[in-house]
């Protein structure tokens, strides 16, 4: 990632280095529905400091989600040059991007009620939603949290689930595919072609990363947390998580060569042997001395946990242009989370 068109270093270097102080950021009023106290059906659910720091990273994680998949619907939906240009990879394309969309959503909202039904703070990131949309037909003017007009994309996922590897001993995988500070939108009215080509398809890797990243991300957790409640909303999040990696990752199994501009290639997927072979293999789970198991991988949380996540999202470039107090308020809350131990 390249200092002219990602996080600034000091920016990445002081992501990991906040104090705890103005973690969460409360939702005024949140705790009030249609004018009342906010009910729960049960009894109000008892959560350790562990539990709320891992629901509050994942409502987090779940509203940047909703945030970049909502620029992502409303240019598939709205703009017909991307919209095309994400059909020619896969016709439904578009349809799976709103369909994910409102999951995103559904899993935002009902993270943060559940934690308002237990008593504690939600998370409201609407302060940080600066940055500014694209200029293009179909894109709302409005603020963003995220930046989705230069992106380094890991495709290394791609290989990761088609060989026997787990990156949680090790092992590391090749990209498929080169995306450096690449557009996964379209930047202005006169891109089109092969341009515009390459940005859907940049964007294709990207959608698969993301919902991969979460995949791993829930199952983490999955160890850390005490409430039974807390459990159940882990391990039905989380598949739908894999759900959407699974349908984003078929996908790709269209993908052509395409020789672009600058920090941008991608090799024939239609004529790579292991095309159509999507089932994860086999992989070392657990311990070596284990046979090797068809899993979710990585689930670490040195792997694939808070930090991690928000490492991976940070060097992607996925907030280029945030301001520090975003990255003040949001990286005691990953470091909280991974931080949760089972009592």
């Amino acid at each position: 990632m390249s200092s002219s068109s990602t996080v600034s270093t000091q920016s990445r270097r002081s992501f990991f280095k906040m104090t705890a102080a103005g973690a969460a950021i409360a939702i005024p009023g949140f705790a009030l529905m249609n004018g009342t106290e906010s009910a729960f059906a049960h009894e109000k659910p008892s959560l350790n400091d562990g539990d709320v720091a891992i629901l509050q990273f994942l409502a987090v994680a779940e509203i940047v989600e909703s945030d970049l998949w909502g620029q992502y619907c409303e240019l598939a939906t709205n703009n017909p040059g991307y919209r095309n240009a994400l059909q020619s990879i896969d016709e439904l394309l578009p349809d799976y991007i709103g369909g994910v969309l409102e999951d995103e959503r559904s899993h935002a909202s009902f993270i943060n009620a559940f934690l308002v039904a237990a008593g504690k703070t939600p998370i409201n990131l609407d302060p940080f939603r600066t940055l500014p949309s694209v200029p293009v037909e179909g894109a709302m003017n409005i603020g963003r949290l995220t930046n989705l007009k230069s992106l380094t994309v890991d495709t290394s996922y791609y290989q990761r689930y088609r060989q026997a590897g787990n990156p949680d001993f090790g092992d590391a995988f090749a990209q498929i595919a080169n995306i450096v500070n690449q557009p996964t939108i379209p930047t202005s009215e006169s891109i089109g072609g092969e341009e515009l080509r390459s940005i859907a398809q940049s964007a294709a890797f990207h959608f698969a990363s993301i919902e991969q990243g979460g995949s791993s991300l829930y199952n983490s957790f999955l160890t850390k947390v005490t409430n039974l409640d807390v459990v159940a909303i882990l391990a039905s999040i989380g598949p739908m998580e894999v759900y959407h990696f699974a349908v984003f990752q078929t996908a790709l199994e269209r993908i052509r060569r395409l020789e672009g501009t600058e920090g941008v290639s991608f090799s024939d997927i239609r004529k790579n042997p292991n095309r159509g072979d999507i089932m994860p293999e086999p992989c070392t789970f657990l311990d070596k001395s284990l046979p090797v198991c068809s899993v979710i991988r990585p689930r670490n949380t040195n792997t694939a946990g808070a930090v991690a996540a928000a490492t991976g999202l940070v060097n992607s470039g996925l907030f280029l242009g945030q301001s520090q107090a975003f990255f003040d308020a949001v990286v005691p809350l990953a470091e909280a989370a991974d931080a949760a131990l089972r009592s």
